[in-house]
């Protein structure tokens, strides 16, 4: 825990060294941009191919997570404050996803608090079931949505973030393209507030994205429904489906790990409870995430005989893969498994 206090801190110190050799500060404000094109940073690789999709050539794009790390548990390197301090706007998750440090870099590297843009905040997200919410609320519109406004976020926010536990709103949106049009039109009104010059460019290419996207649910909707009724039960690692049960049917009926940490300790009452789940339910099939492999997966496969399916990727994309072909991959993977469950 020192060790990481220590790179914590040296990382932050590092980002206001770097900002006050740059000349930046969030008190002077962002750079004009003046027709230039414009940096912008993106914090994981799936965040990163949305705002490709709506920015596309009129951008200078920068990811900082490399393909198949995990969000939850990067640590952000020393350039990490350089490439933040140089964007003109900084698209990040939110929702309390990114890991701490990494939030306290981008508040502390950033040229200005204007060009922040939380993108998880604006998809219209649901509750976690975990911790008293049982319930996902269904999709909301624009005016629906004001009732759960951002007032709502900002009482879980980064103050209470310790880098493992999240507040009440579930991250994973990509799980529903709906919500990724949503993520796709915020970003869409960023880009052409900062650089209005190239607006109808981003424009056209924000409203292709969301008709590819809204035909990417009818394909998933069409896949899911293929699986009997009485299948379409599932037990993963940690709670990340969420979104994919909300919106098409499946039930997520529990998970190893009771949080978003992938690294998190279970007792042996929650073991047996989940086991319980499996038996009581029937469950054949048990899901282990890629990102997080769990050591209780085994036990669990020990005890109940259930098969172990792994390769299911949820938190972030691969070398080269698009986001359609990772949510058609991943759903693919679990229909394919719940329908041949003998």
């Amino acid at each position: 825990m020192k060790n990481k206090l220590s790179f914590r801190f040296g990382v932050i110190a590092l980002s206001l060294v770097l900002i006050a050799c740059s000349g930046g500060s969030a008190e002077a404000g962002c750079p004009e941009i003046d027709g230039r094109e414009i940096n912008v940073v993106a914090t994981t690789p799936m965040i990163g191919e949305f705002v490709s999709q709506v920015g596309g050539d009129n951008i200078n794009l920068t990811v900082l997570m490399p393909p198949e790390a995990d969000p939850h548990t990067y640590e952000p390197a020393p350039q990490d404050a350089g490439k933040i301090a140089d964007a003109d706007l900084v698209f990040y998750t939110g929702l309390m996803y990114e890991p701490a440090p990494l939030i306290e870099l981008l508040e502390n590297s950033v040229c200005g608090a204007e060009a922040l843009a939380e993108v998880g905040e604006n998809v219209f997200p649901i509750e976690f079931k975990e911790g008293g919410h049982d319930d996902h609320h269904g999709e909301k519109g624009h005016d629906d949505h004001d009732e759960e406004g951002h007032d709502d976020h900002d009482e879980e926010g980064h103050d209470d973030h310790d880098g493992h536990n999240h507040g009440a709103y579930d991250p994973h949106f990509w799980f529903d393209p709906n919500r990724v049009a949503y993520a796709a039109e915020f970003i869409e009104s960023k880009l052409v507030e900062f650089d209005p010059s190239n607006a109808s460019d981003y424009e056209a290419a924000g409203s292709a994205y969301v008709t590819e996207l809204k035909g990417l649910v009818n394909q998933v909707s069409e896949l899911i429904s293929s699986v009997p009724s009485q299948n379409r039960k599932l037990i993963t690692t940690h709670e990340s489906l969420g979104y994919l049960e909300a919106k098409f049917g499946l039930e997520v009926l529990s998970t190893i790990i009771p949080d978003l940490d992938s690294s998190n300790e279970i007792s042996p009452a929650q073991l047996v409870g989940v086991i319980d789940v499996i038996e009581d339910n029937n469950i054949k099939v048990i899901f282990i995430e890629a990102e997080a492999p769990s050591v209780y997966a085994e036990t669990i496969v020990a005890e109940t005989g259930i098969k172990a399916v792994e390769g299911l990727w949820v938190e972030t994309l691969r070398p080269g893969q698009t986001y359609p072909e990772f949510l058609m991959t991943a759903v693919e993977l679990i229909v394919e498994n719940l329908t041949n469950t003998d």
